[in-house]
C-alpha cells in the first residue's frame, strides 16, 4: 500500500478522509461534532473532544484512524469517543510508515473487535 501525503488545512473534507492518506499540519477539523462543536443529538451541549471550537490539535504527522474510520466515535452512531484517536478521528505516526502486519491495517485485533496490540490501534507502525 502506498502512503499519500497531503497538506490539510481542516475545511470541508470529513468524508474526503481516507486511510491510507498522511496529512501535514497540527489544526483539524473535529470528526466527533463535524466541526460544529455542538454534540450531535443535542441543542447546546459542547463537544467534550474540541470543547465546542469544532477544532482539534493533533501533533503531524497523522493518518486517517482506522479503528473508527475517522468518525471520532466507536462503535458508530454514539456518543462514545474511540480509544484510539480519542474522538478526533486522527493519530499521529512518524515517518516512514508501512502497514501492520498483525492486524493488516484494520486496527483490531484479529478475531476480536479490540485494538490491536501490536499497532494500537493505528493500523500502521513505523518502518524498521
Amino acid at each position: 500500500m502506498e502512503f499519500k501525503t497531503f497538506d490539510f488545512k481542516g475545511g470541508n473534507r470529513r468524508f474526503g478522509r481516507k486511510a491510507g492518506e498522511i496529512f501535514e499540519g497540527n489544526q483539524f477539523r473535529c470528526s466527533f461534532c463535524s466541526g460544529t462543536g455542538i454534540l450531535r443529538g443535542s441543542k447546546d451541549t459542547k463537544c467534550p473532544v474540541c470543547r465546542g471550537s469544532g477544532i482539534v490539535s493533533v501533533k503531524g504527522p497523522v493518518v486517517v484512524c482506522v479503528y473508527c474510520k475517522g468518525r471520532g466515535e466507536y462503535p458508530a452512531r454514539t456518543n462514545i469517543t474511540c480509544t484510539v484517536c480519542r474522538g478526533t478521528g486522527l493519530v499521529s505516526i512518524t515517518k516512514p510508515i508501512e502497514v501492520c502486519e498483525h492486524c493488516k491495517g484494520s486496527g483490531k485485533e484479529p478475531g476480536g473487535s479490540l485494538p490491536c496490540l501490536v499497532c494500537k490501534g493505528k493500523g500502521v507502525i513505523a518502518k524498521k
